[in-house]
């Protein structure tokens, strides 16, 4: 099979790095408008060939690996799943735009949708338990100042409200929110609390879930990537073993 990289940050690299060692994926395409990341992943792996234009392989391409931005999902996302490729969102905030996602399961008429986990842990049990019904859901997201970008000097609730706000008010930070309420109860009803907090130095998700099935709490503890401070390290491999699991015949975890 063909993928298609968009973004050749740390996320798209990772997911590179991941093709470069899958028998089934026969060329890895990246689209990026920094030819200083794309040309270094051309130079080191030979399954990579880098593209200024998806619709040059479109048809070609059987994965779409949107790992740029929300603005690349609405961009790209409808065009590649029009052309009856499957497409894994990163920025699953984008998908808070109802509208968008919308038009997004609507252009996936021979084609899937995949939304990783990311930065979170628990998503597959709190997906099963919502099944049974679901009485409340709320994320706790603790960051440091660095990676809010903001100077406080104590313990400080930046955000207190609904994911649906979470993810505007936040969108580089939050996607978390976006995937937790897919998996439950939507962007209107997940709550959402996001402190700054100095004396932390990795980012802390707290997941906790209540329903008829039960109740769960999932907490990750996530260090930086080690090529990018401003992303989490599980976000990365996430997207990894999510087109490694697309690639597979066999899934755990579903």
């Amino acid at each position: 099979m063909n993928v298609l990289v968009i973004g050749a940050g740390t996320i798209g690299t990772t997911v590179v790095k991941e093709c470069q060692k899958l028998e089934r994926v026969e060329t890895c395409f990246v689209l990026d408008h920094h030819a200083s990341k794309t040309d270094s992943l051309e130079k080191t792996f030979d399954k990579v060939q880098v593209i200024n234009d998806m619709d040059t392989v479109l048809g070609h391409v059987d994965l779409v690996v949107e790992a740029a931005s929300q603005d690349a999902v609405r961009e790209y996302g409808i065009q590649a799943l029009e052309a009856g490729a499957d497409l894994l969102i990163m920025s699953v905030g984008a998908l808070a735009d109802d509208e968008l996602q919308e038009d997004l399961k609507g252009a996936a008429k021979s084609s899937r949708i995949y939304l990783p986990s990311g930065a979170i842990v628990g998503l597959d049990g709190v997906f099963s338990a919502s099944m049974a019904g679901i009485e409340e859901v709320t994320l706790i997201t603790r960051k440091s100042p660095q990676a809010l970008n903001m100077d406080v000097d104590n313990e400080t609730v930046v955000f207190q409200g609904p994911a649906e706000e979470a993810v505007k008010k936040f969108p580089k930070n939050i996607n978390v929110a976006a995937a937790l309420s897919l998996a439950s109860a939507g962007f209107k009803n997940t709550e959402v609390c996001i402190i700054c907090d100095p004396g932390v130095d990795r980012n802390i998700h707290e997941v906790h879930f209540k329903g008829p099935a039960g109740e769960l709490v999932c907490v990750s503890k996530n260090l930086p990537s080690p090529d990018n401070p401003g992303t989490s390290y599980l976000a990365c491999l996430s997207a990894a073993s999510a087109v490694r699991k697309i690639c597979s015949n066999l899934w755990v975890g579903l």
